[in-house]
């Protein structure tokens, strides 16, 4: 018997070395990324993540298989991203994924060590977040949604829907440090449009958009840009239901600003962007340096348009312009 006995536990020890030799690596020791959403929850993450891990899943990485996501929710507070930004810093992750102008300037500020990958909606050179496109130098590197005269583009596209368009106002958060830059660029595409232009900024955590509302009916404005930013986001079914009160079109930057009742939206697809951003976090994964990877500018755009608040309005949109429409909200 006990040659049976021993031969048994002989068996037992070899397969208990072949379990632990292919079991997977505790969560505490996977390469960790942090990421800060403005918006979602644990239980109901941002829509677009789902890209991002998409992008990550084709590259071979799995969130708690090889990878360990480390999630932060600021529920729409940009006060609160600063301190989150800092959280993950403290937790020494191995990269941050940026997706908006103020976790990005956060995380420069508070570390030059920990590699950063930004989704910017602004021109990332004009910000201060990197050298230069080709060479960013430091430790940030990604994609930016910005593409040559977009906010032109965008204009011009209002125009086709109103031709006889002259008074243009635009709406912004004068607290976000991305709309600051936008609200410049639309001030340069109304110039070449030859429009008058009027500002109209609010200002977080609590902002005035029955005022602003107010001062653009007074001002006799034709239609509005939304500038989006987390705020406008946040408060996004009171913008356009004000917008619809007072018959005001709006253009916007993102197809989720149509969904939520906007008029017409020109901008790059964002799960493109979310997608190609895991190439990034890979390459850093594999042991590239940020400040060598060249920023990319997005590669595919889209535009959305609302029908039901074009009817809303009286506002027929041209053939052209729907048939040039990536999705229609009928």
């Amino acid at each position: 018997m006990r040659p049976r006995i021993i031969v048994r536990l002989l068996n037992t020890i070899i397969l208990a070395s072949f379990s632990s030799a292919g079991a997977q690596p505790a969560i505490k020791d996977l390469p960790r990324l942090g990421f800060i959403s403005s918006a979602g929850t644990p239980a109901s993450p941002a829509p677009l993540f789902d890209a991002f891990q998409l992008g990550l899943r084709e590259l071979g990485y799995i969130d708690g298989k090889n990878i360990s996501i480390v999630h932060r929710y600021a529920e729409g507070r940009l006060d609160r991203m600063p301190a989150l930004v800092n959280e993950l810093v403290q937790q020494k992750v191995a990269v941050i994924f940026a997706v908006n102008n103020v976790v990005i300037r956060a995380a420069k500020e508070a570390t030059k060590t920990i590699p950063i990958v930004m989704i910017s909606s602004v021109d990332p050179v004009e910000a201060g977040y990197v050298d230069t496109f080709v060479h960013p130098g430091g430790n940030i590197t990604g994609l930016t949604t910005v593409a040559r005269d977009l906010s032109a583009k965008r204009v011009e596209l209002l125009k086709e829907v109103l031709p006889k368009l002259s008074r243009l106002g635009v709406l912004w958060d004068a607290n976000g440090p991305g709309p600051a830059i936008a609200f410049k660029e639309y001030e340069a595409a109304s110039r070449a449009f030859k429009l008058q232009l009027r500002s109209f900024d609010v200002r977080g955590p609590n902002p005035d958009f029955v005022g602003a509302f107010q001062t653009a009916k007074a001002s006799h404005v034709e239609a509005l840009v939304i500038v989006g930013n987390p705020l406008m986001s946040q408060h996004a079914t009171q913008v356009f239901e004000l917008a619809a009160r007072d018959r005001l079109p709006s253009l916007t930057e993102e197809g989720r600003y149509v969904n939520a009742g906007g008029l017409i939206s020109y901008g790059a697809n964002l799960a493109d962007l979310y997608r190609r951003s895991a190439e990034y976090v890979v390459e850093i994964f594999k042991g590239a340096k940020p400040g060598d990877l060249a920023i990319k500018l997005p590669s595919k755009f889209e535009i959305f348009i609302n029908l039901k608040t074009s009817q809303q309005l009286g506002i027929v949109i041209p053939q052209h312009v729907l048939v040039q429409a990536d999705k229609v909200i009928k």
